[in-house]
């Protein structure tokens, strides 16, 4: 009998993907032990880590430009072994120049393609339910510091940081080999793709009909090619929202014990604990505000969002002075920032299609990368230049502001070319 294959099973597949994507969230539980155990400098552990994220965001946009000729499953089968060849690989670096060329650019060159095969397969099997599908398959990514940080803790403290970054790839091989292979196109509307259910089949056709045919969401044929999305001044606007919307989380998610720490005095067991606040939050917000894009529109959504993010910024941290109002704070500021990771892929999929959706998603994407450098970067410099944090979350605030205006722009140019969603 043919093996009957959901859209729900596909999603969650990608979902496990996306998950392995999460694991470098564990890296700064690597940090004291490589400086102890090998003698590297910080500063050259941090680069391993930026490198990494640079090498993901570009072989995301390569894997883009494979969607149509190379099926989803190989993609994912050809990221999940680098991903774990880097892994492994980094285990076994005597010197730093060998681990960024291990761990950082095979590693990253293999979460990047994950990334981008689980993102695309997971819009194509729910072009009518877009938010719902980012919000699932980001926020594995973002939960997934739960299940990583303790597993990569526990297995420091037993095996040693050489035989931890081995036993993680063995782990990550063995997850992509279980998954990776649910992975598949859609079938077209009307027919029945082989190893399909016709159930599967005639949902995925419907709901490809009903997408196509709402006036909600994009008002021309899906099939913008990346070298045109490029010309246009809505790729721009969207692609410096991600980067001023992303900024604070991932200034939260780079020093959340810290700030924890200095703010209300936490201890070290407390401060850890927000990093698994964060997570959750972070999860919970790409659901919560992924659906609700879904059912309100991308625009007003991602703006309020943006807007509750520089409240909360500029006015709740500084005074956030006890624990549990610490605690609120943060879970909030994490539902806002898991909503924006997970309406600004929507939304590019309503203002450009999905004809090419991998590799126009993967250029938008990079936003996200100039994110996750600057925000870190801008909690370190403020608290080296002035002994605090307090004086980062202002300036993290007003970008939030500054991404309101550019999420009004986008509306307003795709308003202009009949795309507004």
């Amino acid at each position: 009998m043919a093996f009957r294959q959901s859209r729900e099973l596909v999603l969650a597949a990608a979902c496990v993907c996306n998950a392995l994507v999460g694991s470098l969230y564990m890296w700064s539980i690597f940090n004291l032990p490589l400086q102890a155990e090998r003698g590297w400098a910080p500063g050259g552990i941090a680069l391993a880590y930026s490198l990494y994220l640079v090498c993901e965001c570009v072989a995301s946009i390569v894997c883009g430009r494979l969607q149509a000729s190379v099926s989803p499953r190989a993609r994912a089968y050809f990221g999940g072994l680098l991903l774990s060849v880097g892994w492994f690989c980094g285990g076994l670096a005597p010197s730093l120049p060998i681990m960024y060329v291990t761990f950082s650019l095979i590693g990253g060159i293999g979460s990047g393609f994950l990334y981008n095969t689980a993102m695309t397969i997971a819009t194509d099997w729910y072009p009518d339910r877009r938010g719902f599908a980012t919000g699932w398959c980001t926020g594995c990514t973002g939960l997934s510091p739960l299940l990583f940080a303790p597993l990569g803790n526990a297995l420091i403290e037993s095996v040693g940081v050489d035989w931890a970054f081995k036993v993680s790839a063995l782990l990550f091989l063995a997850a992509t080999l279980g998954f990776a292979w649910l992975l598949r196109r859609p079938p077209a509307p009307g027919t029945a793709a082989a190893g399909a259910g016709e159930g599967a089949a005639s949902s995925v056709a419907g709901a490809s009909a009903s997408a196509a045919s709402q006036p909600s969401a994009v008002g021309r044929p899906l099939d913008m090619p990346p070298s045109r999305m490029m010309r246009t001044p809505e790729f721009y606007s969207l692609w410096l929202v991600y980067v001023v919307g992303a900024t604070s989380g991932m200034m939260l998610i780079g020093h959340a014990s810290g700030i924890g720490q200095q703010l209300v005095s936490m201890t070290v067991a407390q401060g850890a604990l927000m990093v698994g606040v964060l997570a959750v939050a972070n999860f919970a917000g790409r659901l919560l505000f992924g659906a609700l894009s879904d059912r309100f529109g991308r625009y007003p959504v991602l703006a309020f969002t943006l807007a509750a993010t520089a409240v909360l910024m500029m006015a709740c941290f500084a005074n956030a002075t006890t624990f549990p109002l610490f605690t609120a704070v943060l879970f909030a500021t994490g539902l806002c920032f898991g909503g924006i990771m997970s309406i600004v892929p929507a939304l590019t999929g309503d203002l450009f299609g999905l004809a090419h959706y991998g590799q126009n998603y993967a250029l938008v994407f990079s936003g996200y990368t100039c994110a996750s450098l600057i925000g870190p970067m801008l909690g370190a410099l403020v608290l080296e230049q002035t002994g605090a944090y307090t004086a980062a979350f202002p300036i993290a605030g007003a970008l939030s502001v500054v991404g309101v205006g550019l999420v009004v722009l986008t509306r307003l140019l795709a308003r202009r070319r009949g795309r507004t969603a």
